[in-house]
């Protein structure tokens, strides 16, 4: 979602200055992390496009006018599709070899401790805001938006914890494997010089046995 609709909505509901609509979107939508300087930006292109118009005395508020209302109206109405997941941390997990486990599990981990503080972040901030009144629309729509946006950084801090234990089992598998594999090949290495050392000794023996033969054969020829 651009800040452009998202400011037009606000001043839709509420005609306002500035500033005021900068401290409403960032309550409505913080999980979105607008800044000021979108808010500023958005209005200039709503103003520019007919959208909304600024009032000319010390309120300086922007009210939204016919054509607005009606852009706004035509995107709320629009039907909405799922977002495409192109999250870069599954496209690291999707595209990694087994060497990379280590550092993957490294990346997920700091991945976590990201989701756990938003999670405790925005725990603390229900408690620190005055609880909206469910009776007004706004206070209604407020609590629908917060719980969504703590419903989404707890089921993405319990995937990450899931994908964290399987890339750690992983991880033990094949370093197992690759022990093992050392191992079986320092056994095939022991045999192969044990069989080599067996050799050596028996061609040895034949050899000190036909030289005793052909010594044995000269001093009957001289006798």
């Amino acid at each position: 979602m651009s800040a452009k609709i998202a400011v037009l909505g606000l001043v839709i509901e509420e005609p306002s200055p500035a500033h005021r609509l900068t401290a409403k979107l960032r309550q409505r939508l913080a999980s979105a992390e607008f800044v000021d300087s979108n808010v500023y930006s958005a209005l200039t292109r709503l103003e520019r496009e007919g959208l909304v118009v600024r009032a000319h005395d010390t309120s300086s508020a922007y009210a939204a006018t016919e054509e607005g209302v009606r852009h706004f109206e035509q995107w709320l109405f629009a039907s909405s599709s799922a977002p495409p997941l192109r999250d870069e941390l599954h496209m690291k997990i999707a595209l990694c070899q087994p060497h990379n486990l280590p550092r993957m599990i490294e990346l997920v981990y700091g991945q976590e401790l990201v989701c756990l503080g938003r999670v405790q972040e925005l725990k603390r901030s229900f408690e620190r805001i005055r609880p909206p009144d469910p009776s007004r629309w706004s206070g209604l729509v407020l609590v629908m938006v917060r719980d969504a946006e703590l419903a989404f950084w707890e089921a993405r801090l319990g995937w990450l914890q899931g994908v964290r234990v399987s890339l750690e089992n992983m991880s033990a598998g094949f370093q197992n494997a690759s022990r093992q594999a050392r191992g079986s090949a320092g056994l095939k290495d022991a045999s192969r010089r044990a069989r080599e050392g067996a050799g050596l000794q028996d061609t040895s023996r034949r050899t000190r046995a036909s030289a005793r033969c052909k010594d044995a054969g000269r001093r009957a020829l001289e006798a």
